[in-house]
């Protein structure tokens, strides 16, 4: 087993950015859901939802 380590060390770096590209598709799946979510309380309201919620969502991700 000390050997596969010694071995494969670098591999620990393209994993650790997999691992955080991961990460960060999850958050922006949740930022998105939770700003979908408000937007349709605001709907079930009938109130207009302010300019800087709809701004949010037109974001286009950078991944």
């Amino acid at each position: 087993m000390d050997e596969l380590f010694r071995s494969y060390w670098w591999l620990v770096f393209p994993l650790g950015w997999m691992a955080f590209g991961g990460f960060r598709t999850w958050l922006a799946y949740r930022a998105r859901r939770d700003a979908l979510a408000l937007l349709q309380s605001y709907a079930e309201a009938g109130r207009e939802p302010p300019p800087a919620l709809l701004a949010r969502l037109n974001v286009r991700c950078s991944y």
